[in-house]
């Protein structure tokens, strides 16, 4: 179930509302001047969040290594090993993405 609490509510209320959202099933959507802000979610909810993102780093870590591969016929070694740290990056910077958010 997906709730929506002002900033100022849940300072009033951030006893229940954690109790809902550890316990209940319950997510928040958290909203300053009428525009959500931030989301209140369990542990569970986050943890399969997390996995989710990894899950679409690893596709797209490898859609870019096909490419690569396809693009690499005929290119000499160190086109290749440009076109490799290009994906390095790309890797990389979509994990320390998903390791900021933890």
């Amino acid at each position: 179930m997906l709730k929506t609490i002002t900033t100022s509510d849940l300072r009033t209320r951030v006893g229940r509302v954690l109790n809902e959202v550890g316990y209940g099933g319950v997510q928040y959507l958290v909203s300053r001047s009428g525009q959500p802000t931030v989301a209140i979610i369990s542990v569970e909810d986050y943890r399969l969040l997390q996995a989710t993102k990894r899950q679409q780093a690893v596709e797209s870590l490898r859609a870019t290594l096909a490419s690569i591969r396809e693009r690499s016929q005929g290119l000499d070694n160190d086109e290749l090993a440009r076109l490799v740290e290009e994906a390095r990056a790309d890797y990389y910077h979509v994990q320390s993405g998903a390791s900021d958010a933890r």
